[in-house]
């Protein structure tokens, strides 16, 4: 049996229509954390995702031009923090690049020195073990060496270019 030809490929969406669709695809939103130097740095993202059980490794995605994401790959380790509807305001502030985004801030270090939310639904202590290029981002893995959980669950969540929440 032969195989038909493959069709010819159709043109790219332009980037307002990709991010469009993929916005109709709600995502959490966490505060990805990092000390370089010391200094308490972090970046907002929506592209956290569990990759591997065995060993634990998560992964999301800051845009490779960054400042932010560039001054903390030197720390190699980083924190997440799973942020929670009481965090909107939060977010809504440190999303734009240049923000003060640990000004009334409540955190600590983690066991691993690590800036972490006192409030986070759950935060997570990583060391970098994978960069991978891809596109107008790089791909982050982390393997998580240090957890805790809340017992609270109104997770923040980000759909059609807006935070909001599941319940």
């Amino acid at each position: 049996m032969a195989l038909a030809a493959p069709a010819a490929a159709a043109a790219a969406p332009d980037a307002r229509t990709f991010r469009d669709a993929l916005g109709r695809f709600a995502t959490g939103v966490a505060f990805v954390t990092a000390a370089p130097d010391g200094e308490p740095t972090g970046l907002i993202v929506n592209t956290l995702t569990s990759v591997s059980l065995e060993p634990p490794l998560i992964s999301f995605c800051p845009s490779r031009s960054s400042l932010t994401w560039s001054r903390m790959r030197r720390a190699g380790r980083f924190g997440v923090n799973v942020l929670g509807r009481q965090h909107e305001p939060f977010a809504v502030r440190a999303t734009p690049a240049g923000a003060d985004r640990f000004a009334d801030l409540d955190w600590e270090p983690g066991p691993g020195g690590i800036p972490l939310l006192t409030d986070a639904l759950a935060s997570l202590e990583c060391e970098i073990v994978a960069e991978h290029p891809a596109g107008d981002h790089w791909i982050i893995v982390g393997r998580v060496d240090e957890l805790r959980i809340s017992p609270v669950d109104e997770p923040l969540v980000f759909f059609t270019g807006a935070f909001g929440a599941v319940r």
